[in-house]
């Protein structure tokens, strides 16, 4: 559950919240006490949430030192079939993928198959300023590349998204509709870019000599029992596959099936699917060593740092000024109460996500919906309570 602002893989909706405009103000009220009542607050808030249509189902599980603590669904999973939402549900997780591709990227490093300071050049030479970019600074936001998804009419994205690309077709995509290409020289400012992302698993795919899915499932996904992830694909049979709903437009209350989207489109940036379980486990795994080696875990929670050594300066929260951003490689390190968190959020057609760990106290929160209807009246609020009630709950605050 985000308690700001997440970016997401498609488009620039809400971030993901669970509750309702009948409870935010009631719940926000109540937020300080929320620890005494634990998961049972989380509970009703979740349950209250579906009632009051933000979305169909939601998942939640936490895990404290490899035990669970909680691990619930909450209302459908499919609403045409009527299947319940559980822990097992499997959900689109967009822009959470950008941590997987950065955790490539650094076993490659370890392989020595490349180097995160090689320039783009070295792997995609015809893209256009690859010979001035960095693989290190693609995958923490420095690169100055645009961001695809930011289209003026947003009606393009989804025109666009609609059909199958190949590794070809995709690099031309990205450098002729990404406008800007460029938002400033590489190395000098921060901005969010799905662009980047997408092209560091064209790399990945050119240096391993295969599909990017692939190197994940043997690399990341079998080492940390993710036994319900994968790189999604519209044609596989998925069990327990949650479908994803849009907000019906002019309703405040209706769900759509959300857009058609290939899976091609999103790329490294946001294309996987997992479930609430299995993003706890993956978290249990990075940050406790048994996926990156140690001096690989190190740059992987290492804050992006300009070419003059400052700090990037960004907006973390709406209609706020910028303040300083530290962002690793596809992770963001932020704070609840004073307690250090790595986290990050996204958002796709249909689906919203949130992944949060507390790596002092050992604990890992994953909230998935199947919703993206984060533009409805209260929603904002309502994430904010409910994220902070399953924070609140699972350091048992």
């Amino acid at each position: 559950m985000q308690t700001s602002t997440a970016p997401m893989m498609i488009g620039r909706r809400a971030a993901l919240g669970l509750g309702g405009a009948a409870i935010a103000a009631a719940a926000l009220r109540s937020a300080p006490a929320l620890g005494a009542t634990g998961w049972a607050e989380v509970d009703a808030l979740a349950q209250t949430f579906v009632a009051d249509r933000f979305s169909p189902g939601v998942a939640i599980t936490a895990v404290r030192n490899g035990k669970t603590l909680h691990s619930r669904g909450y209302g459908m999973a499919n609403l045409e079939t009527g299947t319940a939402t559980t822990p097992q549900s499997v959900f689109r997780i967009g822009s959470i993928t950008k941590q997987f591709t950065g955790a490539a990227l650094l076993l490659l490093q370890a392989d020595g198959k490349l180097s995160l300071d090689d320039r783009l050049a070295r792997f995609l030479p015809g893209f256009p300023g690859a010979t001035e970019v960095t693989l290190r600074q693609m995958a923490n936001h420095t690169s100055g590349y645009g961001n695809y998804t930011d289209q003026p009419n947003p009606k393009d994205l989804f025109d666009l998204a609609r059909r199958d690309y190949d590794s070809v077709e995709i690099q031309r995509w990205m450098a002729e509709g990404t406008r800007p290409l460029f938002l400033f020289e590489p190395g000098t400012d921060w901005a969010y870019s799905n662009t980047a992302f997408l092209l560091l698993g064209e790399v990945i795919s050119k240096v391993t000599g295969a599909p990017f899915g692939a190197f994940f499932a043997k690399r990341l996904f079998e080492p940390a029992g993710m036994t319900a992830t994968a790189v999604d694909n519209v044609a596989d049979i998925v069990p327990n596959r949650a479908n994803g709903y849009s907000a019906r437009e002019g309703s405040e209350t209706e769900f759509s099936n959300a857009p058609f989207i290939s899976m091609t489109v999103p790329g490294s940036a946001g294309n996987m699917r997992s479930t609430t379980e299995d993003l706890c486990r993956w978290h249990a795994a990075l940050l406790g060593g048994r996926i990156l080696p140690p001096a690989g875990l190190k740059q992987f929670l290492a804050p992006a740092r300009l070419k003059d050594g400052s700090q990037p300066m960004a907006v973390t929260e709406p209609n706020k000024p910028k303040a300083p951003l530290d962002y690793g490689l596809g992770i963001f390190m932020r704070s609840f109460e004073g307690r250090r968190t790595v986290e990050h959020g996204g958002g796709i057609f249909g689906f919203l996500s949130d992944l949060r760990s507390f790596p002092a106290e050992g604990t890992t929160v994953s909230i998935l919906t199947n919703s993206d209807a984060g533009g409805r009246k209260g929603y904002r609020e309502a994430s904010k309570v409910l994220g902070a009630a399953v924070n609140r709950a699972a350091l048992g605050l």
